[in-house]
């Protein structure tokens, strides 16, 4: 009988949860300072931060958190982690070059700027373009246009951009199919939990170049704004999520990203981001399809990609079960908001083939949906 006394005291049950919550505090203190960052503007977000952060530093001294980022890393290649930064660390990959006969070479041989991201100079200031306005909503299905084949002999060199989107569930299912098809070349340059609405969090404009390092892409596949859904504050003054002052803001970031990515010459695929499962956050990122749309639609070096038409309903709208290779499968992760690899294999088999148009250019092999 004595076994089932262990909490027979309220002491005793009080000091149990008390250590379970120090714990916990101690291996996630750096997940709540992340996690307070990127908090809406107001009231919670200005005594979460400072909080959350003097918590992080006060407990670094531990070391826990490092071992706990190895032990993410190991279930992460054991295929036990869902953690988009353990696994992009997991399985680092600087070039996939789909065929090994054929060395990654850019097409491209103008010289490419590379920013230390240890030393980030001072991100140049948001040009001031005219606004474009606002075209409506996406389409549910986009046409691609004809790209130039890929020489023979050469290697299309695709970066993969973006935030969580993309490094959950889409860039494993590109870099696993990609080898199908010869002459492709795939770079990482995307890291969760970013975007393009809080640049003091994590600044695109310094941080992509240094992504890229030596690499010069001809093509890049972008699916970012999933954390664009918030309000933020500029030159003092705070915006609250799709106002006026918002959106003209917003809208500039977005442009400047683009011009980012096509500064090299490079192709921009912007992929649209696919509905999402609850209303409110569906309705958010319907505005920054919206407005990300109105940017990317006016650039001759830019093209639209829908997934909504792909992973949606016939409407457009959420749906977590689908068909792919005429199997039932789960589209979407548990979150509703990231692709399953499922979910990602429908995206990768209408770009991947597109990409490595080139005559003779067969896929070989069998897909590993």
């Amino acid at each position: 009988m004595r076994a089932y006394r262990r909490f027979s005291s309220v002491r005793q049950m009080s000091v149990s949860v008390g250590a379970f919550v120090l714990l916990a505090l101690l291996l996630e203190s750096g997940g709540l300072a992340s996690w307070a960052e990127r908090l809406d503007i107001g009231p919670e977000r200005a005594v979460a931060v400072p909080m959350t952060v003097l918590l992080h530093r006060a407990l670094g001294w531990t070391g826990l958190e490092r071992v706990r980022h190895r032990e993410m890393i190991g279930l992460a290649k054991i295929g036990w982690s869902d953690d988009p930064v353990a696994l992009a660390e997991a399985h680092p990959v600087k070039h996939v070059v789909a065929a090994a006969i054929h060395p990654a070479v850019s097409v491209r041989v103008t010289p490419s700027t590379v920013v230390s991201s240890s030393v980030a100079p001072t991100p140049p200031p948001v040009p001031k373009a005219p606004l474009r306005p606002m075209v409506g909503d996406p389409p549910l299905l986009s046409t691609l246009p004809e790209l130039p084949p890929v020489e023979v002999g050469k290697t299309r060199t695709i970066a993969l951009a973006g935030d969580s989107m993309m490094a959950v569930g889409l860039s494993s299912t590109l870099l696993r199919e990609a080898p199908r098809y010869k002459d492709l070349a795939l770079v990482k340059a995307f890291k969760s939990g970013t975007g393009l609405a809080r640049p003091e969090v994590f600044d695109w404009n310094t941080e992509y170049p240094a992504m890229l390092k030596d690499a010069h892409p001809d093509v890049v596949l972008v699916a970012i704004g999933a954390n664009d859904g918030q309000g933020f504050v500029d030159n003092g003054v705070v915006y609250p999520f799709g106002t006026a002052g918002w959106k003209e803001i917003y809208q500039r970031r977005v442009q400047a990203y683009l011009d980012l990515l096509e500064a090299d010459g490079a192709t921009v695929i912007w992929l649209g981001l696919p509905p999402m499962k609850s209303d409110v956050y569906d309705a958010h990122i319907a505005l920054v399809n919206r407005i990300d749309y109105a940017v990317v639609s006016a650039s001759p070096q830019a093209i639209w990609f829908s997934t909504a038409g792909l992973v949606g309903d016939a409407n457009g709208r959420f749906q977590d079960l689908g068909e792919v290779h005429g199997q039932p499968a789960r589209l979407r992760q548990a979150d509703g908001i990231h692709l399953s690899d499922d979910g990602a294999v429908l995206i990768a088999a209408k770009l991947l083939p597109w990409l490595a148009a080139q005559e003779g250019n067969a896929p070989t092999g069998k897909s590993n949906p």
